[in-house]
């Protein structure tokens, strides 16, 4: 029993940890929990776009653009997840049509873009992945071979596994608490019902008189002691299965090592990356196979965005600003960003007139 009432308050003990928050801070200070710094990241929403990367007509290199190469990069993973063109072309394809730089037919396909990686580096075990890349990216005249544009661009990117949490917590409790409870309960009936109302109907002859028995049997001691151990081994159960399913989840290989185990990178989900495209860390997937993906869209996606940007000064492509349509102040923005020749776009208005009937939040005056 003192065994079975160690493992009881092991489920208890986990509610009242993550419920007490001295005990959560420590939790975060020690290795393999999540950090109080990612605890809060994990909340937070990504910052919104502020601004589009567009060619507009009139300028030089609109839909002129058709990729000539990519060198550098394999053309699938094999047995790690690692950067590779399945991964890359969709991604390089929607963003060249977005800028609206992709040539629509062959014979407007005026320029090429060569891509050359000269560093293509993402890790496949550990915990938190990193990876970096470098590419030079060259825009050149197809007619006269002559080179318009090339830089040589960097992307690095830390994709961070997400150590034990709160929502850990929850789950082990989840999963123990009902078992511990039933046993503890159906316990609680057997005892009341056998040392109880059986020890009451053994002892007083007006009871049995009364309900119309002649002798009442009590459980022996072996029965007692079957119902003990049965109480204990399911109780006990109970109580470590949710710890136990979190402590094996951690144990699990494939969270440490990014085998590639299908093809599936089209719906790759993004890593938290608060800055979005810029960002150099985030937090990622518990699996290691999605993490190494997540890492490598991050760092791909990093890269063609600054080599837009990079391009866009280069031929004095102004960004267009993405402002909100909200009032009439920020209405004088767009009007004044129109006047001096700067690119304007607004969020949705209709979403700004929409009538709001409800009263707002309900107080209580202390008046």
């Amino acid at each position: 029993m003192k065994k079975t009432a160690l493992l009881s308050a092991s489920v208890l003990l986990l509610a009242a940890c993550a419920n007490h928050q001295p005990s959560k801070d420590l939790a975060m200070a020690t290795p393999g929990f999540m950090s109080e710094r990612q605890t809060i990241e994990k909340q937070r929403p990504n910052l919104p776009a502020t601004d589009y990367v567009r060619w507009y007509p009139g300028d030089r290199l609109r839909q002129s653009m058709v990729l000539d190469y990519v060198s550098g990069m394999s053309q699938r993973d094999y047995l790690f997840e690692e950067p590779n063109r399945r991964l890359f072309d969709p991604m390089l394809k929607y963003a060249l049509r977005s800028s609206d730089l992709w040539a629509p037919t062959p014979i407007a396909a005026r320029y090429a873009l060569q891509i050359e990686f000269t560093e293509l580096d993402s890790d496949a075990f550990g915990r938190d992945f990193a990876g970096k890349t470098k590419a030079r990216y060259r825009v050149v005249d197809r007619r006269t071979g002559e080179t318009v544009y090339e830089k040589l661009i960097g992307s690095n990117f830390l994709a961070e596994y997400p150590g034990l949490n709160e929502d850990d917590a929850s789950f082990a409790y989840d999963v123990s608490a009902p078992g511990v409870i039933a046993g503890v309960a159906g316990m609680s009936a057997y005892a009341i019902g056998e040392a109880g109302i059986v020890e009451a109907l053994s002892n007083n002859s007006k009871l049995r008189d009364f309900f119309g028995i002649d002798s009442v049997t009590e459980a022996s001691q072996a029965e007692w002691n079957e119902v003990y151990q049965g109480f204990a081994w399911y109780t006990g159960v109970s109580a470590v299965s949710g710890p136990l399913l979190v402590a094996l989840g951690q144990f699990n290989p494939l969270n440490y090592v990014s085998l590639q185990l299908d093809n599936r990178q089209d719906s790759v989900s993004a890593a938290q990356a608060r800055q979005g495209q810029f960002s150099t860390s985030g937090l990622a997937s518990r699996n290691a196979a999605k993490r190494a993906r997540q890492l490598n869209s991050q760092l791909l996606a990093q890269s063609l965005s600054m080599f837009l940007v990079d391009l866009a000064q280069a031929e004095g492509v102004s960004l267009t600003q993405l402002r909100p349509c909200r009032d009439s102040d920020d209405a004088s923005e767009i009007i004044e960003g129109i006047r001096t020749g700067s690119r304007v776009v607004t969020d949705n208005c209709l979403k700004y007139v929409t009538p709001n009937n409800r009263p707002g939040v309900a107080i209580t005056s202390l008046r």
